[in-house]
């Protein structure tokens, strides 16, 4: 009986699937850096400042690397969005790493760049890609603009023309941010395409299309049902980013298909908008209007499309009251009675498809 292991927060589940059950399984290659570490390494070494734009596996990966290979040599000013979590990760960093911050949205579109952006000097930014409905894909361009650029998200979303979900595509979004963080000055981005958790592909200063081709691709013949697993911590964190890193994957189901999503969740919803949502709060269509944007307004649209494609299950940490009467998500108390209700609603004879870790793959139906 094959046994497949998903990420789930800081550990794995375990799924155990029938040989007559099981469909396709995809699960990244293991990938080998196109830039190696001590290319990576020299450029951090001549920047004034080292923004660290996220703490995803292969950001925090790649960041001990180079701690590691400076050695007692001097480092960059650090700068982080999550201090905490970066000085836990790597403790040689303890009390060495800073707070960048973010300037208040004043409205408009006007763009307001964090002051430490706007300092002179040469600044690398690092970051971890991952596939997303609203700008196509995240990487350090885009990460950057949503951690120090003021009204960042806003001004993004409000330059779509609607919330399609359109992962790897080039959206119209992703463009405004590019032309919001081409306002920083002496700027150098690094992105990292994962792979199997870890740092694989590393990309400086690469446009979109390079770095969307770093991805592993597969093409899926469409079952009647899926598990996708959300990528584990510092991707599953919250519902907010599940719900992004759902789209990656959908090519390999059918509609009004099943979806069981794994992803801890352990941070809860993760945005402003899906906590309205439960809260009753915002509803109607005078409430997700774009020029009226909150955080995460776009997440709600997503829900919305994945509820009326498509059957979803929900293995999470959230209570069940969000995901089953406020979002129409079913839920389930572990993997194994999770994937009991899914065939015993198909049918035992049923074929299930399998994406291990969503955000790396690039998923498209036969």
């Amino acid at each position: 009986m094959p046994e497949i292991w998903v990420p789930y927060g800081q550990v794995e589940t375990l799924l155990t699937i029938q040989a007559e059950n099981l469909g396709a399984v995809v699960e990244a290659r293991e990938d080998r850096r196109t830039e190696d570490l001590d290319r990576l390494t020299e450029k951090v070494k001549t920047s004034s400042r080292l923004l660290v734009c996220d703490t995803k596996p292969p950001t925090i990966e790649a960041l001990k690397d180079i701690v590691a290979a400076i050695g007692e040599g001097p480092l960059p000013r650090i700068l982080a969005a999550d201090t905490r979590k970066v000085e836990s990760f790597i403790s040689e960093l303890k009390g060495r790493v800073s707070q960048a911050p973010r300037p208040e949205d004043a409205g408009g579109n006007e763009v307001a760049l964090g002051p430490e952006l706007g300092a002179e000097g040469s600044k690398t930014f690092l970051a971890t890609a991952q596939p997303d409905p609203l700008f196509g894909l995240v990487d350090a361009k885009v990460a950057a603009a949503l951690n120090w650029i003021g009204g960042s998200k806003r001004i993004s979303a409000q330059s779509a023309k609607d919330f399609t979900p359109a992962p790897f595509e080039m959206t119209e979004a992703f463009a405004a941010a590019e032309r919001m963080v081409a306002t920083i000055p002496e700027a150098s981005f690094v992105t990292l395409v994962p792979s199997q958790g870890r740092a694989g592909r590393v990309f400086s200063d690469a446009p979109f299309d390079t770095i969307r081709s770093g991805f592993f691709t597969a093409t899926l013949p469409q079952a009647r049902a899926i598990v996708v697993g959300a990528g584990g911590a510092g991707y599953d964190d919250s519902l907010s980013g599940a719900l992004r890193a759902v789209w990656a994957a959908v090519g390999g189901v059918r509609r009004t298909g099943e979806i069981l999503l794994i992803a801890e969740c352990s941070e809860g919803l993760g945005s402003k908008a899906l906590e309205m949502l439960v809260s009753g709060r915002l509803g109607g269509e005078g409430g997700r209007r774009k020029d009226r944007y909150v955080d995460g307004l776009e997440e709600v649209e997503y829900l919305d499309r994945l509820t009326a494609d498509y059957n979803v299950m929900l293995l999470s940490g959230l209570p069940e009251l969000y995901t089953k009467s406020k979002m129409k998500l079913g839920s389930a108390r572990g993997s194994g009675e999770a994937l009991g209700k899914l065939l015993n609603k198909l049918g035992r004879t049923s074929k299930l498809n399998v994406v291990t870790r969503a955000p790396e793959c690039r998923i498209s139906s036969a």
